[in-house]
């Protein structure tokens, strides 16, 4: 589970940004709250949801978290000859470009994730492509005393050992591959290989990977997965009675695949391929994958603009899947990216699983959670508030423009 990730000098953000998974102290779907491992840690949450205006650092902020997951997964990918599974792309990243410090500055990523057996924390610092820093520490769960221990720390190419891994080598580590990395690939120390199976079983949208990906072809052929995947296009009215994955020719050793979609009507069974499918369905087929991944093994999905092309009834039903206990018994999570206020309601999301992105005066984009909100009290907005309203108007800081947008042309209206 993760429980937060912070970051600070990536792409439109400049300081320290935080996306805090750890519920807050509030009564509204208590019940949907992830557990904790003891009385001293906190629930967590099953979802989070960033609205805000387009070019207000959405996407940057999850594309942070996706670059943290997929620069520690993409070199033991590579040494296993796996591919790129579930769309860990290692997409480029730049520090903040708008001031002149911080184009020098490291960019900085912090996670903190649950295991079944420990609570982890990694730390990982780059510049200019290099590893500036690096540390991992544990504190074994269930416990009653949250007792830190350290795996390692690195400062460029200097590395301390904890007591864990103390037989590792630490002599000539690439400089641009995380020590996290290298200790997977290299060694099967129990804790390092939990640790990373935290981070594979995250999955990043890429919706391109349908007709490429191994794994995601091998995932929808799965003979105990397709039974789901297919309820799961029946429970959403979508009319796919059945589909194929067809392994496609092509020179080298490199393999193709594609999806042939089934549709009766009528009695009749007809063939077609997923490209000639609408774009929604297309989409959903592509999201499928990792919902059903993720809540097979407690894993967390991340999608950026999940509600495109989506009937906002579609995204409610998934949603609904992860805040379902019953469902989600593995503890799977879900974070996107979203302009679909419709979602935005008091009866389907808690205060705290709502979050805003928006740049500032200084063109620095800015994330904080719905509950962050407070007037000049100290109270928070109510979770009896018109959401979705309150939004449209301003309220809420990340001002989607809609008003100025809907008013242009007016005299009276300043």
């Amino acid at each position: 589970m993760l429980c937060q990730f912070k970051f600070r000098n990536f792409k439109s953000y400049r300081d320290e940004t935080i996306l805090d998974m750890e519920a807050a102290n509030i009564e509204e779907f208590s019940d949907s709250l992830l557990p904790p491992p003891g009385n001293n840690f906190d629930h967590i949450l099953p979802i989070a949801v960033i609205f805000g205006p387009n070019a207000g650092g959405k996407s940057n902020a999850i594309n942070a978290l996706a670059y943290l997951i997929s620069r520690v997964v993409s070199p033991i990918y590579r040494s296993t000859g796996e591919g790129n599974p579930f769309g860990m792309i290692l997409k480029s990243y730049s520090p903040f470009m708008f001031d002149d410090y911080s184009r020098t500055c490291p960019t900085e990523f912090e996670i903190t994730f649950r295991t079944d057996h420990a609570q982890y924390d990694y730390h990982l610092s780059i510049l200019n492509n290099t590893i500036e820093k690096e540390s991992l520490s544990y504190i074994k769960t269930p416990c009653t005393r949250r007792r830190s221990v350290l795996l390692f720390d690195r400062n460029v190419d200097i590395i301390d050992l904890g007591t864990a891994i103390k037989k590792a080598n630490k002599e000539k580590i690439s400089p641009i591959i995380p020590y996290l990395s290298f200790l997977a690939i290299n060694y099967n120390f129990p804790e390092i290989n939990e640790a990373v199976k935290w981070f594979q079983n995250c999955f990043i949208e890429n919706f391109a990977i349908a007709d490429s990906d191994h794994r995601f072809s091998e995932t929808m052929n799965d003979p105990e997965a397709k039974p789901i995947f297919l309820s799961l296009l029946e429970s959403m009215d979508i009319p796919i009675s059945d589909y194929t994955v067809k392994e496609n020719s092509k020179s080298g050793d490199e393999k193709e695949y594609s999806i042939v979609t089934t549709h009766t009507v009528n009695g009749k069974h007809y063939n077609l391929d997923l490209m000639h499918e609408s774009e929604g369905t297309i989409k959903i087929v592509s999201a499928l994958p990792g919902i059903v991944y993720s809540i097979a093994c407690g894993g967390l999905a991340i999608f950026d603009e999940f509600d495109a092309k989506l009937h906002p009834h579609l995204l409610r039903f998934l949603i609904d899947i992860y805040s379902d206990p019953r469902i989600n018994k593995k503890h799977a999570q879900l974070v996107f990216t979203c302009h679909d206020i419709s979602i935005m309601k008091n009866d389907l999301l808690r205060r705290d699983e709502i979050w805003f992105a928006a740049t500032n005066k200084d063109s620095a984009s800015e994330l904080w959670s719905l509950y962050d909100i407070q007037d000049e009290n100290g109270n928070h907005v109510k979770n009896t508030a018109a959401y979705d309203r309150q939004y449209l108007a301003g309220r809420y800081g990340a001002d989607p423009y809609l008003k100025r947008i809907i008013a242009w042309g007016d005299p009276n209206v300043d």
